[in-house]
């Protein structure tokens, strides 16, 4: 029988080829700045990508992940999962070791695994009974558990380093400096090998590429963030969409046009003209566009737009807000005007507040803000009144009947309440977004806060506490009131001009050309000359970064959209302006 050295060494040759054969990413182009954000111009950048391609890193900052945390030292824990992500499955298992301190461990499962493939025995000799996972990793430990997990045999009493002779570890890094994974750590003479100095995480990322005998490949340079327009100059742009897969955007003017830019240029005709329609009035006009899931064969699209108060609406009241749907004519880049068809009419009691976004859901349910109807305060307590449309976030489906049906899973249908309604309680919302199963809802306040709240895009008949609360604060009554049933921001900042004073809502970034700001959620405010991101796991907030210094945007911010490829663009409504974010 071979000896086990030996069975261990013909084991990691084959992991290693496995590691090389096994991953596509290995050979592929690396976009710029590379997988992580956080690496760049480390002498360790190319070793880093090298084991993210080959599977044996995710990053540091999960769900995001784009983080690897270059400089922090590498904990037990995290070597048993460096470890089995690189050669689980090729390395013969004996019988399980019991570790008593691993039970609470993320990493549990690679640390039984290093233990049956004998690669620890444990942290406490002579007991061996606990791994202290938590516990940071010096450079001599990582040697003992390269060469007991790649069965490294050649290089005893080499005398490699002048720092390790009084090392229990010497003869691994004598092993382990033949085998070409270390070259000591004091270039350039490398005659020391720093055996009680902790390894970071970028070190560790070197020492596995060279065993592994990966590729270490440095990505290409990360461009500068910045601002890029688009289009030329607008009349009061307000907002931007595209069918998914689309080349083209579409801009939508306040005063009730949609132009297409098309190869940065644009149209002269516009896509829609339905100015002879709208009222255009302070807070009203043509508010948003969204397209049909299933543009491309249906060619539908609906738009919201603020038009005169129709007959038999409420005496005294202001206008009527519409959701139509049209379609596209024989010309793609021109609609058919005569398609119109309203969804559903809202009449309003006041000219502010009239929310207007329109977005398909993950589900397919389209999905309509509204405000609370005007006013400050909130007078007719709308948002708290899920006998009216007004206040609420509506959700119906532009599929299932003409001119629409509500969904059976609305919170309200068979119940008191509008069977139209999704969730309530919002007073303006400015933009709303959906990613990755979550519903994200800007809403402007009153007085006090602006606030941003993150809820789980499949529950229904959540209330977001307006007019009781504004953002998480009272608001009617000023103190005392009753938060129960309601749900708190995930993200607020206090409403004055040097903050801000109205927040415009934002999208989060989901495309391929500025890596650095995929999933974060970007947003800004009218008032304030700022744009920052915001990530959530959940609903909780868990990173901010204010990109201000990189893109250094106006003042004035009106919304942000994404176009067919998901690239991220602001809307700068009063100086006729759209930008895209890019990295160059």
């Amino acid at each position: 029988m071979l000896p086990s050295m030996l069975i261990r060494l013909t084991f990691t040759v084959l992991a290693l080829a496995l590691a090389l054969s096994a991953s596509p990413a290995l050979g592929a182009a690396l976009e710029p700045g590379g997988s992580f954000v956080d690496d760049d111009r480390s002498v360790h950048e190319g070793s880093i990508e090298a084991i993210a391609a080959a599977g044996i890193t995710r990053g540091c900052n999960p769900p995001f992940n784009d983080e690897y945390c270059p400089s922090a030292p590498v904990t037990r824990g995290q070597m048993a999962a460096f470890l089995h992500r690189a050669l689980g499955g090729t390395l013969p298992e004996g019988p399980p070791i019991t570790f008593v301190d691993i039970a609470g461990s993320v990493f549990a499962s690679d640390i039984a695994w290093l233990g049956r493939v004998g690669v620890t025995k444990g942290c406490n000799p002579p007991t061996n009974n606990r791994f202290c996972p938590d516990a940071r990793v010096t450079r001599g430990q990582m040697a003992a558990f390269l060469v007991r997990a790649f069965g490294y045999r050649a290089g005893v009493g080499s005398n490699r380093f002048l720092d390790d002779n009084d090392s229990i570890f010497e003869n691994d890094i004598d092993r382990l400096a033949t085998a070409g994974v270390t070259k000591g750590c004091n270039p350039p003479a490398n005659d020391r090998f720093c055996p009680g100095s902790l390894v970071t995480r970028a070190q560790m990322a070197t020492f596995l590429t060279r065993a592994m005998k990966l590729r270490a490949t440095v990505p290409p340079p990360r461009g500068d963030l910045g601002l890029q327009r688009v289009g030329g100059t607008f009349s009061q742009p307000i907002h931007v969409a595209a069918p998914t897969g689309d080349d083209r955007l579409f801009v939508v003017e306040k005063q009730g046009r949609i132009r297409i830019v098309e190869n940065g240029t644009t149209k002269s005709r516009p896509f829609l003209d339905i100015s002879g329609l709208v009222a255009t009035t302070g807070e009203e006009g043509l508010l948003s566009v969204v397209f049909h899931p299933k543009f491309a064969a249906n060619g539908r699209f609906f738009v919201y737009h603020s038009a005169p108060l129709r007959a038999g609406a409420p005496g005294g009241w202001n206008h009527t807000s519409y959701v139509v749907e049209y379609r596209v004519s024989g010309d793609p880049n021109v609609a058919n005007l005569a398609s119109r068809q309203v969804v559903i009419a809202i009449d309003q009691p006041r000219s502010n507040h009239n929310g207007g976004h329109l977005l398909f859901g993950p589900d397919g349910m389209l999905y309509i803000a509204l405000g609370d109807g005007g006013g400050g305060g909130d007078p007719d307590d709308n948002g708290q009144d899920v006998t009216t449309l007004l206040g609420s976030i509506l959700r119906i489906d532009v599929d299932g009947a003409k001119p629409y049906a509500n969904p059976a899973d609305n919170p309200y249908v068979g119940k008191v309440g509008r069977d139209e309604i999704w969730l309530s309680g919002v007073r303006n919302p400015w933009r709303i977004w959906f990613d990755d199963g979550r519903l994200y809802v800007a809403d402007v306040g009153q007085h006090t806060v602006e606030e941003v709240t993150v809820v789980d895009a499949s529950v229904p008949g959540l209330d977001l506490g307006w007019n009781t609360l504004e953002g998480s604060r009272c608001f009617e009554p000023s103190s005392g009131c009753s938060a129960a049933g309601t749900v708190r921001p995930s993200l607020e900042y206090p409403h004055s001009h040097a903050a801000g004073c109205s927040i415009t809502g934002g999208v989060v970034y989901r495309g391929a050309k500025v890596a650095e700001l995929r999933q974060w959620y970007l947003y800004s405010d009218l008032c304030g000359g700022w744009i920052k991101g915001a990530r959530f796991v959940g609903s909780t907030l868990v990173d901010e970064r204010n990109l201000t210094a990189d893109l250094s945007p106006p003042t004035g911010a009106w919304s942000f959209g994404v176009d067919g490829h998901g690239e991220a663009y602001v809307v700068y409504g009063g100086s006729g302006a759209v930008y895209q974010i890019v990295s160059r």
